[in-house]
């Protein structure tokens, strides 16, 4: 939590995380459920839900329209929605990955959680903290 106003701390979570979290069991799930349960304060921008929809959408998932649409009801139900105004260009070699460090800006998240190794390789932006899931679980619970 912050100090400042005892709110749960801000967190992202990178499409993959959301995507696993979502689809499978396993520790993205447990993230997931930290936020749900108020640990922690999720947050999602446009951005970043349109890339959510956009990977949801893969063949490779076999969802349907009718299969995704819960799934964005229930993450709207449990983020807060930030507008993004920052433009970062903090990642290079992968520039669509600044949606979520600029999410985590405008946002004041603490954590940006990911598996993608252009994110996870910054480590820190500001006083972001960008860590793996495994390491988020670990700072939860």
């Amino acid at each position: 939590m912050r100090a400042e106003d005892s709110s749960p701390d801000r967190v992202v979570f990178d499409t993959n995380v959301l995507i696993s979290a979502y689809l499978w069991q396993g520790p993205p799930r447990k993230a997931l459920e930290l936020a749900r349960s108020g640990r922690c304060q999720l947050v999602i921008s446009n951005e970043a839900l349109r890339e959510f929809v956009r990977v949801l959408a893969y063949s490779k998932f076999g969802l349907t329209p009718r299969e995704i649409a819960p799934i964005l009801e229930d993450l709207m139900s449990i983020a807060l929605f930030v507008p993004v105004r920052s433009r970062i260009a903090a990642i290079k070699a992968d520039p669509t990955d600044n949606v979520f460090v600029g999410l985590a800006v405008d946002s004041g998240a603490r954590y940006i959680v990911s598996g993608d190794r252009h994110l996870l390789d910054l480590r820190k932006y500001r006083s972001i903290e960008i860590i793996t899931v495994a390491r988020f679980i670990r700072r939860f619970i």
